[in-house]
């Protein structure tokens, strides 16, 4: 029987090694948490690695609607182009697929205020 701490590390590299072969978020515009006085046209995500956007969310209050086109391509940085937008606070909701084919989820959130 392996002892805790030889266990435990053995555990913790696993769990490092299985995180960092997920593509991550880096950076967008807008950014998460960002108050805007001026509606973006456009959506960009900057991945750690190549990634395919398999879904794309817009939600305003109680409405949600899909964004599309989505680009077929995976790329480290994805540039969707956005409806036009009232002013309100927004949620982008994502699927993206990374190249070990792990899908991975994510949100950000920010205001439009004219």
């Amino acid at each position: 029987m392996l002892p805790a701490r030889v266990l435990g590390g053995l555990l913790l590299w696993l769990a490092a090694t299985c995180a960092a072969a997920h593509a991550h978020l880096q950076q967008s515009t807008p950014a998460d948490g960002s108050v805007l006085s001026a509606a973006p046209a456009q959506l960009v995500l900057h991945f750690s690695e190549a990634a395919r956007l398999t879904a794309l969310w817009l939600e305003s209050g109680t409405a949600r609607q899909a964004v599309g086109p989505l680009p077929q391509a995976a790329k480290p940085t994805i540039v969707v182009a956005l409806p036009a937008l009232a002013p309100g606070r927004y949620v982008v909701s994502f699927r993206v697929v990374g190249a070990d084919g792990h899908v991975v989820p994510g949100e950000i959130r920010f205001t439009f205020n004219r």
